[in-house]
């Protein structure tokens, strides 16, 4: 009788368990840029790629963490060079002029 009674409660002790999980989330490494003001007819080009035009329809760019050179040209006249630096999971916001 004792001897069950030990086995009931040790069984009962270590199915009660759930045991530790330990681990570690790390979020794949991507910041934002979200351009903001009169965005019509104006051209962009990150680390002097390729130019594109603004889309009203898209909110934000996805860009690598980092430092980025911005230009930004309107009827081919620069009208913003900045360098941002961008964290991970975060977005900077673009004041156009």
């Amino acid at each position: 009788m004792r001897y069950s009674l030990f086995i009931l409660l040790f069984s009962s002790l270590f199915v009660s368990c759930g045991g530790y999980n330990e681990g570690i989330v790390q979020k794949e490494e991507k910041g934002f840029l979200k351009f903001v003001g009169n965005i019509n007819a104006i051209t962009v080009s990150i680390d002097e790629g390729k130019e594109f035009l603004l889309d009203p329809a898209i909110e934000v760019y996805q860009v690598k963490p980092g430092n980025h050179a911005i230009r930004m040209y309107r009827d081919n006249q620069l009208v913003l060079n900045r360098v941002v630096i961008v964290d991970n999971q975060t977005t900077m916001e673009i004041q156009i002029p």
